[in-house]
């Protein structure tokens, strides 16, 4: 069985690689279907060939009726993932559309909407019966839902109209290449993104588990820790005297003051509180910790990917290193790099981004105008780095293809940091500690153990130092 693309898709390809500046733009839900009027225009704005367009116009009325049968259940499915749980019933849904039925457009219909839009002037396909003949190949091979840049529709499309099946006047071995690897382009710069606010979402997720962590044991483990360190200490000066039996008065005195320095410093320490537990444990909520819908939190994702993406493009060091700016620019871009990738040295996040595993997208929106400042500074045309350069297709096709080469290997590096981010050891531990209130009961329990047998070296270690100290300066024999 073949894959089944939803219109959306489709339109999206075909967005990608055409993209002309009258583009017309079709505005609809997840489960609508525009008119097949706006279909065919889009097409024809698009520079499609009959065939696609006819693809597009069939797949349109085809997710229409789909989605209608969807909304008549008592629990309506998004179309994606209906097609995606239930594939063969949305394939028969496929092989039962017709034209003419259910107030679906009749083959006739079909080919005045396409003479009246002035696609078929000029197409081998303009006879009628040659158009009744596509519409029946389309429906019998249900070529309609195959994906747009699938190789099927593709070479069909070729094979009905040769050359005017692509966009432009190359031939169409040409254009077709073009497109394919513009559209992979376009698509590991999203994969890129996608990673990006992967990585990005499992180090708050980290973050998260740590501020967990120090709730659930902050209250034993800061003093637990604080007495580690004392013990170390105390019991390093004990072994200094102990080992330097002929120390002067001075630097016995001088001793006395470390000793002293040590516990003022234990003292400020212990000031220090656990975070405050906070009053839920879900994640999936909006700033503010408000609910969110499905479509709200898409949006929300998709702005922190493009911001995300945006800035790493522009504060690279490996971009930034080819380019030329000054020290103090590149250490400037440096800055914001490590600022807006959570992971990194220098991160500061907000509370209520560790708590959300959501990143602040007003705080990327500021990072990202830092950045363009500084690119503006240097006399950089920041929307032209977004595009495809070169002036002729094969300049363009270098570009593309050297760009598909260093998105390849952007991605092995976040890639990377996800692993390393999402196996850190530390956290894993930690997590561990709080699979079950069982298991947090065993770790507090064993704290406090340990803490209480610190408390008691370190008043063994202090009473001990005391006593040397002050047998050192009467010159006894203890020493």
């Amino acid at each position: 069985m073949h894959n089944i693309s939803l219109l959306q898709d489709d339109l999206r390809y075909y967005q990608s690689i055409a993209a002309p500046a009258d583009l017309y733009t079709l505005h609809y839900g997840e489960n609508e279907a525009p008119p097949v009027e706006e279909v065919i225009r889009f097409g024809q704005s698009a520079g499609l060939c009959v065939t696609r367009t006819l693809a597009l116009a069939l797949k349109s009325e085809w997710q229409r009726s789909l989605a209608d049968a969807l909304v008549c259940e008592p629990h309506s499915t998004p179309l994606a993932d209906y097609i995606h749980i239930h594939p063969d019933e949305a394939m028969k849904k496929g092989s039962d559309f017709k034209p003419g039925r259910d107030l679906i457009p009749s083959v006739d219909e079909f080919y005045a909407m396409f003479t009246e839009s002035g696609l078929l002037a000029t197409s081998p396909l303009g006879e009628r019966e040659a158009f009744h003949e596509l519409i029946g190949l389309c429906l019998a091979r249900d070529l309609f839902l195959y994906p747009a840049d699938s190789p099927e529709l593709i070479e069909f499309a070729c094979s009905r109209e040769g050359a005017k099946a692509a966009m432009g006047e190359e031939s169409s071995a040409d254009a077709e290449r073009y497109r394919i690897i513009h559209a992979t382009w376009r698509e590991l710069e999203d994969e890129l993104a996608t990673l990006l606010l992967r990585l990005e979402t499992q180090t708050l997720k980290n973050e998260r588990i740590n501020q967990r962590w120090l709730e659930t044991f902050g209250y034993l483990y800061i003093p637990l820790a604080e007495s580690e360190r004392l013990y170390s200490d105390l019991l390093a000066l004990v072994e200094h005297v102990r080992s330097n039996p002929g120390l002067s008065r001075a630097e016995l005195e001088e001793l006395e003051k470390e000793l002293q320095t040590i516990h003022t410093e234990a003292g400020r320490s212990r000031k220090r509180e656990a975070p405050l537990p906070r009053g839920s444990e879900s994640g999936g909520g909006g700033p503010g910790g408000m609910p969110w819908s499905a479509a709200e939190m898409e949006a929300y994702d998709e702005e922190c990917k493009s911001l995300l993406r945006r800035i790493w493009q522009f504060t690279h060091p490996d971009r930034i290193g080819r380019e030329g700016f000054t020290e103090a620019q590149r250490r400037r871009l440096v800055d914001c790099y490590q600022e807006a990738m959570a992971w990194k040295e220098k991160a500061r996040l907000e509370d209520d981004e560790i708590f959300l595993a959501r990143r602040s997208t007003s705080t990327l929106r500021m990072i990202l105008d830092r950045v363009e400042r500084i690119w503006e500074e240097m006399g950089i045309d920041l929307e032209s780095t977004a595009s495809v350069r070169g002036k002729t297709r094969e300049e363009r096709l270098a570009w593309l293809e050297a760009r598909i080469l260093i998105l390849d290997e952007e991605k092995k590096e976040v890639k990377a940091e996800i692993l390393a981010v999402g196996g850190d050891p530390d956290t894993r531990e930690k997590m561990a500690c709080m699979v079950s209130p069982e298991r947090v009961a065993a770790v507090l329990a064993h704290m406090e153990e340990r803490l209480t047998w610190y408390q008691e070296q370190i008043g063994i270690n202090e009473e001990e130092l005391a006593r040397l100290l002050s047998a050192g300066k009467s010159g006894g024999a203890d020493v």
